[in-house]
């Protein structure tokens, strides 16, 4: 069997590993580079923290399992496991903070909440206010996005002969009735065809453009994403840290990435990205004391694929009969998982894990 994979960001490059070491021919086909899309443009937070309904839990809590399998196998480097801090300031926060908590620990979830004390002792770079509450989840981390897809990519090659074109782009397919013969691409020597016997759409935000082109639609909004990243500062921060509006971690060299999930509003209400970084850095400050005197040495800006309610599409693609797509919110903590279930499905198994998430279902 061969297939095609279309997309080589955190998905598709776990796609293409679990279904070379499968035994099945895999050409894979890239716009652009490996991890230059939205995968290499994400905060890379590993968790479930606030991942409901119960079955979006439980596939987010397996892909974590998911990713300390995959770097034991290929020797890793890239996740860090050092813990997140939820930090909550008025009583409405907390309120929600102390509820989630407790429905972690009900689903076998490592939380817990600490006082503002006990918080600093385990990470002495916070300066947290007595009245604050601080959620701890040791068991979650980040990782490095880049390292990761680019050792799927080659043991895929190296080890099982897969093949991952980069700078080609799918412009439309070969059908016969409802299945795909072939992707056209472009390349840079001209058009191309790259036929298979089966299509496996990982490209992300260009998901729905990818399948418009053999005639089906897929429901997909985009969320914009935005990170600062720090000039190195003196600062051993390990963990995590979520703030209302404004999140932070490590980034190597000593760099601290910073992120805000309100940078849409910011925008919209006229801040610059340069000053919304700065208003980020100055929010992230009154919590990480090295963050006062940082310099922003550089934005990233990404788009995120959000299908309408929130969680992944993972399947067949209706209405054609040899293509699957995998595309979620949530990609960098699912892709070790995605990796090894869609490979179950496309070698004749079944991963009931997908079955609540299929493109199909009607909510």
């Amino acid at each position: 069997m061969r297939v095609v994979v279309i997309g080589a960001g955190v998905v598709g490059a776990c796609v293409t590993l679990r279904l070379a070491q499968a035994g099945v021919d895999v050409v894979t086909l890239e716009a652009g580079l490996p991890a230059s899309g939205t995968s290499g443009r994400s905060f890379a937070w590993l968790n479930a923290f606030r991942k409901t309904p119960r079955e979006y839990f439980d596939l987010n809590f397996a892909g974590m399992r998911e990713h300390a399998a995959l770097a034991a196998e290929l020797g890793g480097t890239w996740l860090h496991w050092d813990g997140n801090f939820a930090v909550a300031r008025t009583e409405a926060e907390q309120a929600e903070l102390r509820a989630t908590v407790d429905r972690l620990r009900s689903w076998g979830y490592e939380a817990e909440l600490l006082t503002p004390g006990d918080a600093v002792s385990l990470e002495p770079e916070l300066r947290l206010t007595l009245d604050a509450a601080v959620a701890h989840t040791p068991a979650e981390g980040w990782a490095e996005v880049a390292p990761l897809i680019h050792a799927c990519l080659h043991r895929a090659v190296r080890a099982h002969g897969a093949s991952v074109r980069t700078g080609v782009e799918v412009i439309g397919f070969r059908q016969h009735g409802d299945r795909l013969a072939a992707a056209e691409i472009a390349t840079a020597g001209g058009l191309e065809a790259v036929e298979a016997d089966q299509f496996v759409v990982c490209a992300g935000i260009r998901s729905d453009e990818v399948l418009r082109l053999a005639g089906a639609e897929l429901p997909l909004t985009r969320v914009p994403g935005f990170l600062a990243i720090t000039a190195p500062v003196p600062t051993g921060l390990r963990h995590l840290c979520h703030l209302p509006g404004v999140h932070f971690r490590p980034d190597g060299g000593g760099r601290i990435l910073l992120g805000t999930e309100i940078y849409a509003e910011r925008q919209a209400a006229g801040a610059s990205p340069a000053e919304i970084a700065e208003a980020v850095r100055r929010e992230a400050a009154e919590v990480l004391p090295a963050l006062e005197l940082a310099r922003i040495e550089a934005l990233r800006f990404g788009v995120r694929p959000m299908p309408p309610d929130g969680v992944p599409m993972v399947g067949p693609v209706p209405g054609l009969a040899n293509a699957y797509v995998a595309v979620s919110h949530s990609a960098v903590t699912l892709g070790a998982l995605y990796g090894r279930l869609v490979a179950t499905e496309l070698t004749g198994g079944h991963a009931p894990e997908l079955d609540p998430f299929r493109p199909d279902r009607r909510r």
